[in-house]
């Protein structure tokens, strides 16, 4: 069955002179019928009748039928029932034949898209079936506004930043309804937001071969369906390409850290079985390309360059990022960030991070504070650690009850558990420089030691944890905020 709407605006797009009074345009009829009778009860159908045979139809309630009425019938008969009128000179049969043709080509479609998505034919095999049909382009978007896969009737993907809108991209728009970009009657693009596998998706068609019907929304609907049944990574394919599948078993067991999959005990049971140890420290990393563009080939690519380039890393797509995990510890983290700061920079990517925490606790929640940073990497170089951030994310990341063992600074977390263990007292120095705002003097005399004393204290801070409170470009609301819940946890 096809709603009457639809039919309607084909029926406008074949024959513009149509006029119509329809009352309950959602509503969906079946196979067309010729006029047989006016006492006949004609149920949900489409009725193809001369003004004449129309006009003998009884004046009782019918409700259910579209009547598509060659010539123009009684004005009264206009305000009783959903009716499309013709030129008084087209033929029904002709009218027949074209509807009967509307009803085979959805059927046929339908059918089509039905098979690929049984099949397991790809998101982008998908795509290309329904771009067939729109006759423009369909692409699909994650929800940072990269394209995951798109049909292969496209040529302009490079021009689509302006269809990119805010309003195409809000975290808050209705889900499952087609959304229309531009001038209402002459569309640019019209878009639909659907959910799947934990992700948002957008389902995007631009009209760049052919105008937007209205008809066309109820395709985009119909495509949503197909792609939520298929949005899954065996069926974008993603990895397929990769030059690198030694890591796989490794990336399973994070993707279920990052999911919270399975039980955390088992998952890190087989990490430590490959190798992948829960007393060394990890730094979580999120990756985006610069042009949009993390369909599965490029996305294999980008963890193939990260794992050549990085020491004891796994990577893998994890919609909308490419995600890895490397192994790392404090000292070795300006290194860690300022190589991705070259990779970024050479390779054309984005790339945030979380600064390395020990073990696997808190997976999702760091994957989230690598995104937050990637969202800012432009401004540092294409790589940012969310303590660059910190102070622009802190009310969010409150707001949200972010874990504050993730919040402090890792280094004033190693002070703390490193006093604890030795009965060491670096965190009350740290915390005393501070105060003083950071005057050697007057801090050694407030610790009652010595001035060369003081400053070997600062010397193994710096050496030991990674941490130089001297450095100018250290977050002071950070280290405050630090040296408060330290005490806490």
């Amino acid at each position: 069955m096809i709603q009457k709407e639809f039919i309607r605006n084909e029926l406008r797009y074949r024959y513009p002179d149509l006029t119509d009074s329809i009352r309950e345009p959602q509503q969906a009829v079946g196979r067309p019928l010729l006029f047989e009778g006016g006492s006949r009860k004609f149920g949900t159908r489409i009725i193809i009748c001369s003004s004449e045979d129309f006009n003998t139809l009884r004046a009782e309630e019918q409700k259910e039928p579209l009547f598509l009425c060659i010539g123009m019938p009684s004005k009264e008969l206009l305000r009783k029932y959903d009716v499309c009128v013709l030129s008084k000179d087209e033929q029904a049969s002709a009218v027949l034949n074209f509807v009967q043709r509307l009803f085979d080509r959805l059927d046929d479609w339908t059918q089509s898209l039905r098979q690929a998505a049984e099949a397991g034919e790809g998101a982008e095999e998908l795509l290309c079936r329904a771009s067939d049909m729109l006759q423009n382009p369909v692409l699909l978007f994650d929800a940072r506004g990269h394209i995951v896969a798109q049909s292969t009737f496209i040529e302009t993907a490079a021009t689509l930043e302006h269809i990119i809108s805010d309003k195409l991209l809000e975290k808050d728009g209705e889900f499952g309804r087609v959304i229309k970009i531009g001038n209402g009657s002459v569309p640019e693009a019209m878009f639909i937001r659907l959910e799947a596998n934990d992700g948002s998706y957008t389902i995007v068609c631009p009209a760049s071969e052919r105008p937007l019907y209205a008809s066309d929304e109820i395709v985009l609907e119909s495509l949503a369906g197909f792609l939520r049944l298929m949005l899954t990574e065996r069926t974008l394919h993603l990895g397929a390409q990769r030059m690198h599948r030694e890591n796989e078993p490794v990336a399973r067991s994070f993707q279920a850290l990052f999911h919270n999959e399975d039980s955390a005990k088992n998952t890190i049971e087989a990490l430590q079985t490959l190798g992948w140890s829960a007393s060394d420290e990890y730094a979580v990393i999120a990756i985006e390309p610069a042009d949009r563009d993390l369909r599965a080939a490029q996305a294999d690519a980008i963890c193939d360059l990260l794992e050549d380039e990085l020491d004891h890393c796994c990577a893998f797509p994890f919609l909308p990022v490419v995600a890895a995990v490397v192994k790392t510890n404090l000292l070795e983290i300006d290194l860690l960030k300022n190589k991705l700061r070259d990779l970024a920079n050479k390779n054309e990517i984005k790339i945030g991070m979380c600064e390395s925490f020990a073990g696997f606790l808190l997976f999702p929640e760091r994957l989230d504070q690598a995104k937050t940073a990637l969202n800012y990497a432009d401004e540092f170089s294409g790589a940012a650690g969310f303590s660059d951030v910190f102070e622009y994310e802190l009310s969010a990341q409150l707001q949200h009850e972010a874990p504050k063992a993730l919040l402090c600074m890792r280094s004033v977390l190693a002070l703390a558990k490193y006093d604890k263990e030795h009965e060491t007292n670096y965190l009350d120095t740290a915390e005393a420089y501070e105060k003083n705002r950071f005057n050697a003097v007057r801090t050694a005399g407030e610790l009652f030691i010595h001035r060369s004393t003081f400053l070997y204290r600062l010397e193994r801070i710096k050496a030991q944890f990674g941490l130089d409170l001297d450095d100018r470009s250290l977050s002071l609301l950070h280290l405050l905020y630090s040296l408060q819940i330290v005490k806490e946890l």
